[in-house]
């Protein structure tokens, strides 16, 4: 009997209660605390579900989004590339294409995480910001930018190509380009200021203190860049000239590749690129050794008493440079006596070559050499050549 009861005594301390006052069933603290952990469980087992499902949402919508922009890119690429439009009109475009659905994607994906329309609502009622007219703003000015960048550079090569129709030379052409790509972006800025509605004056005012600050800042600049336009204007010489500029103590002598705004582009005849300030360029001695079809050259030729023989050896010299077919023979090759010293007769042989022709000058220091073994040759002109 004790047994039996000592072990009623031990279920009933385990099992739950009630208390007949009411005739209602209160539950145990065990059952309470067993029931929150499970409904705890369900909870965090329901919010991951819910993360996990929005995160493979999101990530699968932007990636379709991603795929179908750049789908379209490419086919608008590929058919921007037949027009007349400038590669980076091409490129620019083709950048913009893959931008709205990239934009519809992110929009979908943020309300899939339900934060997009709560965040727009709070930033429109808490501090009074349109968060749509910001957005719509901002997606113009950027795709005005670009797009005016794009269309600039391709008005640009048109102009020159329309004025290289009309025989233009090469530096008009440059300079009035420049001036259309620069007018473009000037529309183009206050077309973004009337879209911000801002007004003209606030930029300009905002200009000037600027335009000091940077007069004062940059003025080597500066010279560099008014100093391009006038030469672009003045055309002391043109682009693809073989030009020699003395900034001493150093001659540079090559063939012009291009007047930037700031430094002009030299090929020296080395095989070097060289790029010299404009100011410089401006302020120094420069000669154009193509400004005309033709350019004279001068050849020493030294030899010694013994082997000199009045009239025919000049005569010699003369017949021997009128032979070379790539020598202009009007005017014809001359041959003058410069000097006698030290038992050496020093005579300058002088002939035409055409401008674009160096090599015709080795030809005839060959000849030369051929025709008097003996003999010291060099070059007196054209300078540096020696």
């Amino acid at each position: 009997m004790s047994l039996l009861t000592h072990s009623i005594s031990l279920l009933g301390a385990g099992t739950p209660t009630a208390t007949a006052t009411t005739g209602t069933a209160t539950p145990t603290p065990t059952l309470t605390a067993t029931n929150l952990s499970l409904q705890k469980v369900q909870e965090v087992t329901k919010g991951t579900v819910d993360t996990t499902l929005n995160i493979v949402l999101s990530s699968g919508i932007m990636l379709i989004a991603l795929a179908l922009g750049l789908l379209l890119r490419q086919i608008c690429v590929r058919y921007l590339k037949k027009t007349i439009l400038d590669k980076w009109a091409v490129q620019t475009l083709g950048i913009l294409v893959v931008i709205p659905p990239l934009i519809v994607g992110a929009i979908v994906a943020l309300a899939i995480w339900n934060n997009l329309f709560s965040l727009i609502h709070d930033l429109t009622a808490s501090h009074n910001i349109d968060v749509y007219l910001i957005g719509w703003n901002l997606a113009e000015t950027l795709i005005l930018i670009a797009l005016s960048i794009g269309f600039a550079r391709t008005v640009k090569k048109l102009t020159i190509r329309g004025l290289g129709d009309h025989r233009l030379n090469i530096n008009t052409q440059m300079l009035l380009g420049r001036i259309v790509y620069i007018t473009m972006l000037i529309m183009a800025s206050f077309c973004i200021l009337s879209i911000w509605q801002i007004p003209v004056g606030v930029p300009v005012a905002a200009i000037g203190v600027v335009t000091v600050v940077i007069t004062i800042a940059f003025q080597d600049i500066l010279k560099d860049l008014v100093a391009g336009f006038y030469l672009l204007l003045s055309r002391p010489f043109f682009i693809g000239d073989q030009i020699s500029i003395t900034i001493a103590p150093t001659v540079y002598i090559g063939k012009v590749q291009n007047v930037e705004l700031r430094a002009t582009r030299l090929r020296l005849i080395s095989g070097e690129e060289v790029s010299i300030p404009n100011a410089l360029v401006f302020t120094s001695t420069v000669i154009n050794n193509t400004y005309f079809e033709e350019r004279r050259a001068t050849i020493a030729v030294t030899v010694s008493v013994a082997d000199f023989v009045p009239q025919e050896t000049a005569n010699q010299i003369r017949h021997t440079l009128k032979d070379i077919k790539t020598i202009i023979q009007k005017p014809e090759p001359t041959v003058t006596f410069s000097s006698l010293a030290n038992g050496k007769v020093t005579l300058l042989s002088c002939f035409w070559v055409p401008s674009n022709q160096i090599t015709d000058i080795s030809d005839a220091m060959y000849t030369l050499h051929t025709l008097l073994p003996n003999a010291e040759l060099a070059i007196r002109e054209p300078a540096g050549m020696a």
